[in-house]
């Protein structure tokens, strides 16, 4: 062997030793998980689980950031400009990703095009919720106090375009209730304002549950498909009558378009472990929320694109725009 032959051989070597050992590697440094909303809620207790849980799995910390701001566009578009090398991924929820582009005109990613769906983390219902004091002792009792007082009623929000917001929509559209909208950045503020007493009712996530059992507020329904088993007395919308009342919430994670396989395999392997833990499950449904039974990122691709029509169809129905 000359020395050019050998120079070749070694150079090529290193080289592709070079790079095995950067993919073996990953994560080599803190991830970055971005929170498109501000804190409190279920934003803070996913960012909770996912460092606290996930973070030992990969090896590295995992570093929540909130970016609130335009119903979770805000945030999600600086994810979808981020460097795609698997140190920055988004809390996507189906506001973010199969609402949102039925309310905007235009918005700074596209949900679709400009991700790579890593893996389902949790399943939520809203609760909706009045304040301890009130009169109101069930879904009936609501009804019948809005129809009493056109106008006169109002009910609080996350914000526009949130799941609570289209919820509210979706209450007075099938029960026939003029209700007042009163939009909030963030479910913390609007749950303030409930326990002040400057809001008859609000429809919010899970984690207001502790304040239900400390008897502050008074939880009257969920809204999803079934009873929650962290809540099984509480009844579901369509169990109080109002047919056709359905709003759940999907909670995921998602990284640029362009990321590695190799990195979003990695991260996708590692949320299944975490999500096999019983004590990971078991501290989900703590809070009301289910843990995801199909992690694939195949199935959170299926699951944005299905949301997706379904609330276009529904917003299509509505005067609801955030242009």
């Amino acid at each position: 062997m000359n020395r050019k032959q050998f120079l070749r051989i070694t150079i090529g070597s290193l080289a592709a030793g070079a790079a095995w050992p950067a993919l073996a590697a990953y994560p080599e440094k803190p991830i970055v998980l971005v929170v498109p909303y501000p804190p409190g809620g279920m934003g803070t207790t996913f960012g909770n689980i996912v460092s606290e849980a996930l973070g030992p799995k990969l090896g590295e910390r995992i570093v929540v950031d909130y970016k609130p701001g335009a119903n979770g566009a805000l945030g999600a578009g600086q994810v979808a400009k981020a460097q795609p090398d698997g140190y920055t991924l988004l809390m996507a929820v189906n506001s973010t990703m199969a609402i949102n582009p039925h309310l905007y005109s235009k918005l700074p990613f596209d949900p679709v095009k400009d991700f790579a769906p890593v893996s389902m983390i949790f399943t939520n219902s809203n609760v909706l919720v009045v304040n301890a004091s009130s009169p109101v002792h069930s879904v009936k009792d609501l009804i019948a106090m809005a129809k009493a007082k056109p106008g006169r009623i109002n009910y609080g929000s996350a914000g526009n375009g949130s799941t609570p917001h289209l919820s509210g929509e979706m209450f007075r559209q099938l029960t026939g209730s003029p209700v007042v909208h009163v939009p909030y950045r963030g479910s913390g503020p609007a749950i303030v304002d409930l326990l002040g007493g400057q809001l008859d009712f609000l429809f919010v996530d899970t984690s207001v549950l502790p304040q239900v059992r400390a008897g502050k507020l008074r939880a009257l329904a969920v809204t999803g498909p079934k009873r929650l088993g962290a809540a099984p007395e509480l009844p579901t919308m369509e169990e109080e009558g109002v047919k056709g009342f359905v709003v759940d919430t999907w909670y995921s994670i998602c990284a640029p378009a362009g990321t590695p396989p190799e990195a979003v395999k990695r991260l996708n392997e590692e949320i299944a472990k975490m999500l096999a833990d019983p004590a990971v499950r078991q501290r989900m449904r703590d809070i009301g929320v289910d843990p995801a039974e199909d992690t694939s990122a195949a199935y959170l691709q299926k699951t944005i694109q299905a949301d997706s029509a379904r609330w276009k169809k529904f917003i299509q129905s509505t005067d609801i725009r955030l242009d």
